[in-house]
This record gives C-alpha cells, structure tokens and sequence, in this order.
C-alpha cells in the first residue's frame, strides 16, 4: 500500500514540476497594445473610461474606418485621442463633418496648427499637479491635475476657453458651421491609471458625455492602427447600388412573363399508382408460380417484428409468450387474441410438411388486422 501511495506522489510531483518548468520557459507575453486604445486594460489604455461609457447607456462605439466614411446627419460626437498623424486631407473632411451638425473631442498634448485654435510653447512640460481653474463655471473651485504638455493655448477670436492652469489654457472651443470642436492638450487624463487621480474625472467629464439626442459616441482607433474593412457593397457608389437593383428586378419580372412554369416536378399520380400496383402483381405472381407461400409468410413476419420492436421495444426473436406479455399494456382483449393467433398460425406454418396458397391468403389476411394496429400505434 505504501509502495502504490508513493508512486501516486512522485507522478504528482513530476507533473507538477513539468507544469511550472514549462510555464517559466514558454510564458505568453501580453500583447503589447497601442496607446490610448478603448480595448485596452493596460496602464496607457482608456478601456475604463470607453466602458463607463457603455455601462451608462451611452451609444459609445469604436470607429476603426477613415474619417471620410463618418456617418452623417448630425449630432454624433468623435473623440479622438493622441492620433498618430493627421494629415491635412483629413482635417478638411473632419471640418466638413463638424460643420454638418458634429462634434470633435480631440484630445492631445501637441497637436499641429489647426483653424480656431493657435498654440505657444511654455518651456517644459509640468509634473506635479497644479490647480485647474473651470472657466465655464460648472465644476466649482478646489480642482487639480497634472498637465503633461508644454504647450497652451491662446486667446483667439472665435475661440472659447474651457480650462486653464497657472501657465495658459489648456482647453477651448471654436464653432464650426453647425458643429463644434474641442481640443484638450491633457491625453492622459483619460488613460486607465490617470482617469481617477486627483479632479482628472471631473474636469473631463463634461466633454465626453452624452445627451438624449446624441446620435453616437465614437472613439477613434483608426488614427490608432486599426482598421476595419467597410462590406463588399460599401466600396460601390450609392447610384450603381440604385441601378443594379432596378435591373435586377427587371430580369427576375421578365423571367416571371417568359417562364412556363416555376416550382419543382410532380409525377403523375396515375402514373405512380399504375407503376405500384404492377410492381406489386409482378411480385405476388413471383411467388405463387414459385409456391413459396411460406417464405412470403416469413416476410410478413419479420415486418410485423419489426414493428412491434421500433413500438414497444420487443426483441426480433422473442417467444410468443414474451411478446403477448410486451403487447397486453397497449391492445385490447381481442386485439391480444388477433395477435397470439397470427403467431400461431407462424408456428404451424414452419412445422407442416406442405403450406397451401389458400393457407398462405388466409392467414396473411388475418395479419393485416395486426399490421394496421401496430402502424397507428
């Protein structure tokens, strides 16, 4: 006993130790995700603030196509934040589309000179928190944050300042036709590790929430590296869509006037009637000229087996006995006696020397009654 007791524990042990061997030479790295990305849980990712979002009710979606394809008609709202490079083609379609009805959130610490806003170098970036000061007046007093950029914004016709520290404003607002956009040079307030410290939350939530009208919240991850492939009928203008349809339809209307008929092929009842009752006459015929009435018994016999195994579970080669005592839960009295005498009649069928063809019909008559019974069971 104790000799089987220790095998047992040194097999553990050696399984043990090939679990961890092999955990400390091929342990999966994590994947290293980009920056700023709403799917990611590290450390520079914004998933807390993207499900917050969605956890709120928030119509927040990733948006991992070229600014070209944002869906139009107003009032959806595109954050953006700390792209890797926009280029100049992009800020005319991005204006094209705030000035339809939109809003852009642009968060990033240096961004490129852009219309409304103009932007001056206060030496190096801070890193310490400082107070913030809310100049639209909502968020109260007693406010702080760390603000990572050395740059600030200035005071510009057209541009509305949202947020300041003691060395310039680092938040604004400019009009753009129907729309707006705002830029914000604090990024990291919205990383996952930033999000909760000191008035990070606050100060930001005003940007990036949501009303009742709010047709989407997107988050840009297409400036992030992602990209997503529009479906294969997104590549074909609107107009061509239109014309393929209409002649389409045309070719299945003039399909419909020129066609003889549509649906499947039936075969002739007569046909298969006729066919049935001569396949049939051509086997009773077989039969007889042969005299092998007691093999045609037999046929019937092994269907009625089977039938009374696929209803109540009897075995093929049950005794008369076993099969009465199977049926008597399901058939009545006579039927019970209609059954033992067709098995009876089995039996004397294989123990005469001679099984007439009258015998034959006389006794395959009687199991008819049985074959109906068992096949509405």
């Amino acid at each position: 006993m104790f000799k089987r007791n220790k095998l047992q524990i040194a097999l553990a042990v050696s399984i043990v130790a090939f679990l961890l061997f092999g955990y400390v030479l091929v342990k999966p790295d994590l994947p290293d995700l980009p920056p700023y990305l709403s799917t990611s849980a590290d450390r520079d990712g914004t998933k807390a603030v993207f499900t917050m979002l969605k956890e709120q009710g928030a119509p927040v979606k990733a948006w991992k196509q070229p600014w070209r394809s944002l869906p139009s008609g107003g009032r959806h709202k595109l954050i953006v934040i700390q792209p890797y490079t926009l280029g100049a083609k992009e800020w005319e379609e991005i204006r094209t589309w705030v000035s339809g009805g939109n809003e852009l959130v642009l968060f990033h610490d240096a961004p490129a000179e852009m219309d409304g806003f103009s932007l001056t170098k206060t030496g190096e970036g801070g890193s310490g928190a400082v107070a913030i000061t809310d100049l639209t007046g909502q968020l109260g007093t007693g406010l702080s944050g760390k603000v990572a950029s050395a740059y600030r914004l200035k005071e510009a016709p057209g541009m509305k300042p949202l947020l300041k520290d003691e060395r310039g404003i680092i938040a604004g607002r400019t009009e753009v036709g129907q729309g707006s956009m705002t830029l914000l040079l604090v990024p990291e307030w919205m990383r996952n590790d930033r999000i909760l410290e000191y008035s990070h939350f606050e100060l930001i939530r005003p940007y990036i929430q949501t009303s009742p009208d709010t047709g989407g919240l997107w988050f840009d991850e297409y400036h992030h590296g992602l990209y997503e492939k529009p479906g294969l009928l997104a590549v074909y203008p609107g107009w061509l869509l239109a014309v393929l349809l209409q002649l389409t339809l045309g070719a299945l209307l003039w399909l419909w006037m020129k066609g003889v008929r549509f649906g499947p092929a039936y075969t002739p009842r007569a046909w298969m009637v006729r066919r049935g009752d001569e396949t049939l006459l051509a086997a009773a015929g077989w039969y007889e000229r042969r005299e092998l009435a007691r093999e045609a018994l037999a046929h019937q016999a092994r269907y009625i087996r089977g039938l009374m195994r696929e209803r109540w579970g009897v075995r093929l080669d049950a005794t008369v006995t076993q099969v009465l005592a199977a049926a008597k839960p399901h058939l009545s009295k006579g039927e019970l006696e209609q059954l033992a005498a067709v098995m009876r009649s089995w039996q004397a069928a294989e123990e005469v020397a001679s099984y007439s063809p009258k015998q034959f019909e006389k006794d395959s008559r009687m199991a008819d009654g049985v074959i109906r019974r068992l096949e509405r069971e």
